[in-house]
């Protein structure tokens, strides 16, 4: 095998043994065989380049550019060009998944719940690893820098599961590593021909070497850098997770209080299960049962995700006297009875939105910043900035809806009925056979949805510890274990919907929140939830509510056919089952909360997260203590030279000490010389007030060494201490910290620490030759 070739194949297998130290981190393991697949590609496309000739620079140039063709090819092949040709759209959808997939790293914990974009980022990020690894170790040579990105596979499982990982994880990492080595020391050692071996005098001419120099200093490097890695790891105390934090329920944002909404289906559970139930938003309306609050509307479903679709938003100019005005929503008739309600919204610094909550349809709007919207969905983005912080007021329509206007209501137009209905060609036959079934004595769209939703909110129970996600297969997991909670809710109720004629689409924001006992309503993080809304002619977008009466109370007025009164409820109970107060009895009256505090009030605010946490705390002292260790150590040691009572080992201890001095504040020292010649060195850096002592020291060393009797000894402590003070004042500020801080006589220490290590690696490194030498020397005995 050639030198190259043995290269590519290091690498290649160095990166996919550190790569294992992922699979705690994902739920399955899926990703593996895109991994390898990936590794591979970038493998074969390097040693290719080289063999062509390729300069070197451009090796990696080509390496990206294919490994970037082939994702598009793979995961985002619309639209391409000749067929085979990336174009802009193709490269858009892929970036978009790539968008897609780093959310959902970023927003879960690990191990984070199987996702098709999630195998393909992290398939993409362990290419780019293998790019860089290939780089270092094929094309440039440069073998012993490959360590570091293979170092940050195994950093990423190490930092982010909760608990961190078992030590063995290393081990793959590890060795990989050490085939990195081993190959590139056996590619140069062989231009310098036969390596000698320890036991060639031994085995004698006619036999092959034992163990080789470089072989055993290769093992006893790779015992030690394996062994500690694993012992390390193992034996020192790992930090709480509060004090760094995790994924999903654990963790709200660097500050602990901020609720970022990237992606919001990604991001619904993640906030429903804050441990913690942030307040989001506040607000005061002119009507007792306010809707719904919006911020965005899914309408695109690709078998796997429910997302925005491309949208052309009209831009706004802001106006902070004045209300800006929206057209009607989409499909609403002029002669449809409906209301004006005004509610004056207060944002607070946690919620990070570029949607503007509000509830739908809004009419108006009122905000000092500009902002723009979708004449499709009525969705409200905000332009250069996030909601954090931000004030406004919403003019939004409370339509007259009744179940019997709902009935009659006619087919819907084309354009909507054609774009509303789509589905993917993969969606699960059960799905579609199981809406039918539960909808056969349904006649009319209406009926229809009703049925759905008395389904759902009958027969399912509400459970945030389920997987997210509303795939194929996790759309049938949840139909099967009849439990969810409202992103599977709303999404597959969506889906029969759409499977079953009804245009249908999901919307995300938050529940009306609870009201305070000044009139006020409190939106918090916990009230986040998702819901279907469907479509009917002269009537447009209406509302549903499939998640269990538990959590949402009521349903609305007009999806309960024997109701005729248009109204909302305003559920008591949060979307959280982790709730303390899941239990209380569910309400729709708007009454304010006896005895309800006021998160957000001027006078009895009691701030997210102020209660005290020990925690960081004690990670600080902690991490002071470490590094006063050095300094603690050194002390120790002093003391312990000093106190000496033997005459003869504390003059040694005491020229041992002055060495050690001079080593901490950078001044030279050569221990092979006569403490007379030390002394003498050293004199030119002392004061003329010092150098009696000094002279003092020596002359008692040279008797300690040379006489029969030491002499008087009782004075050696405090030459020292004259000596060492002489030498403090003459040496800069920087460098006495830094002696007192990191002293580096310590370090000159290491060796003497590591030598039993050394010689137990080195008999473990024996016992091979040992035994192969015996069996040698048995079989030849046995030969005679």
């Amino acid at each position: 095998m050639s030198g190259a070739l043995r290269r590519t194949i290091a690498g290649l297998l160095a990166t996919f043994l550190a790569s294992l130290a992922l699979i705690p981190a994902y739920n399955g393991q899926e990703w593996l065989s895109s991994t390898a697949l990936v590794i591979l590609f970038t493998a074969i496309v390097g040693f290719t380049l080289r063999q062509l000739g390729t300069p070197r620079l451009l090796v990696p140039v080509g390496q990206l550019a294919a490994l970037g063709w082939a994702f598009v090819l793979v995961y985002a092949n619309q639209d391409l060009r000749f067929g085979v040709l990336p174009s802009g759209e193709s490269v858009q959808a892929l970036i978009e998944r790539i968008n897609d997939g780093l959310l959902i790293v970023v927003r879960y914990a690990a191990p984070v719940p199987y996702d098709a974009d999630l195998v393909m980022v992290t398939a993409l990020g362990i290419g780019l690893v293998a790019i860089a690894v290939d780089t270092l170790a094929a094309t440039f040579r440069l073998t012993p820098w490959a360590g570091l990105p293979l170092l940050l596979l195994y950093s990423i499982p190490a930092t982010t599961v909760s608990g961190g990982v078992s030590a063995l994880a290393f081990i793959p990492a590890a060795v990989g590593y050490v085939v990195l080595l081993v190959s590139e020391g056996r590619d140069r050692l062989g231009r310098w021909g036969r390596v000698i071996g320890i036991a060639d005098d031994v085995a004698g001419p006619q036999e092959s070497p034992g163990t080789s120099v470089v072989g055993q200093t290769g093992r006893r490097v790779s015992a030690a850098v394996i062994g500690l890695a694993v012992v390390v790891p193992a034996l020192l105390p790992a930090l709480p997770e509060s004090v760094l934090g995790q994924g999903e329920g654990n963790g709200i944002g660097t500050a602990g209080r901020t609720i970022k909404v990237d992606n919001p289906i990604v991001d619904l559970k993640r906030d429903l299960k804050l441990p913690q139930d942030v307040p989001v938003m506040s607000y005061r309306t002119d009507t007792n049962t306010p809707d719904y609050i919006k911020l965005v509307t899914l309408d695109d479903f690709d078998g796997e995700h429910w997302r925005p679709s491309p949208r052309s938003v009209s831009n706004v100019t802001s106006s902070r006297s004045d209300f800006a005005r929206l057209p009607d929503p989409p499909g609403l008739q002029p002669n449809v009875p409906r209301t004006r309600v005004t509610s004056q919204f207060e944002v607070t610094d946690a919620l990070q939105s570029r949607w503007l909550p509000s509830p739908y349809p809004a009419s108006a709007v009122k905000t000092p910043v500009d902002w723009g919207y979708d004449p499709e969905t009525l969705d409200i983005v905000i332009r250069g900035q996030s909601s954090a912080g931000l004030d406004f007021d919403v003019t939004s329509l409370g339509v007259g809806l009744t179940p019997t206007e709902l009935q009659a209501a006619g087919p819907a137009p084309a354009a909507v009925f054609d774009r509303y209905t789509k589905l993917p060609p993969d969606i699960p036959s059960q799905v579609i056979n199981l809406a039918r079934s539960e909808t056969s004595k349904a006649t009319n769209a209406y009926d229809k949805a009703v049925a759905l939703q008395r389904w759902f909110r009958n027969d399912f129970i509400y459970d945030l510890n389920v997987q997210p996600g509303h795939g194929g297969s996790a759309m049938l997991e949840f139909l099967a274990d009849k439990r969810g909670y409202c992103e599977q809710f709303a999404a597959t109720m969506a889906i029969m919907a759409r499977s079953l004629g009804i245009p249908a689409r999901v919307g995300v924001g938050y529940m009306p929140g609870t009201r305070q006992p000044d009139g006020r309503w409190l939106v918090t993080a916990h009230d986040s939830h998702a819901w279907p809304e469907l479509y009917f002619a002269g009537y447009g977008w209406v509302r549903f509510e499939p998640t269990p009466q538990s959590q949402t109370g009521v349903a609305p007025a007009w999806t309960v056919p024997d109701s005729t009164t248009p109204t909302v409820p305003v559920p008591d109970q949060r979307d959280n089952p982790e709730d303390p107060q899941q239990n209380r009895q569910q309400s729709s009256s708007p009454a304010p909360i006896p005895g309800q505090m006021d998160p957000l009030g001027p006078a009895t605010q009691t701030p997210v997260g102020s209660s005290f946490n020990p925690i960081p705390f004690i990670a600080v002292g902690v991490i002071l203590l470490l590094a006063l260790v050095p300094c603690l150590v050194r002390v120790g040691i002093r003391r312990r030279r000093l106190s000496q009572r033997d005459p003869g080992r504390l003059v040694e201890a005491a020229w041992r000490e002055l060495s050690d001095v001079t080593a901490d504040l950078g001044v030279s020292w050569d221990n092979a010389t006569t403490p007379r010649a030390a002394g003498a060195r050293l004199s030119a850096r002392l004061p003329e007030s010092a150098q009696p002592a000094l002279r003092q020291l020596v002359d008692t060393v040279e008797r300690n060494r040379y006489a029969p009797d030491p002499g008087d000894v009782t004075e050696v402590h405090a030459f020292v201490d004259t000596v060492t003070k002489a030498l403090r004042a003459r040496a800069s500020r920087a460098r006495r910290i830094l002696a007192w801080a990191l002293p580096a006589s310590l370090w000159r220490r290491l060796p003497m620490l590591w030598s039993p290590v050394a010689d137990l690696l080195d008999r473990a490194n024996g016992v091979g030759p040992r035994l192969t030498q015996r069996m040698r020397r048995e079989r030849v005995a046995g030969g005679r």
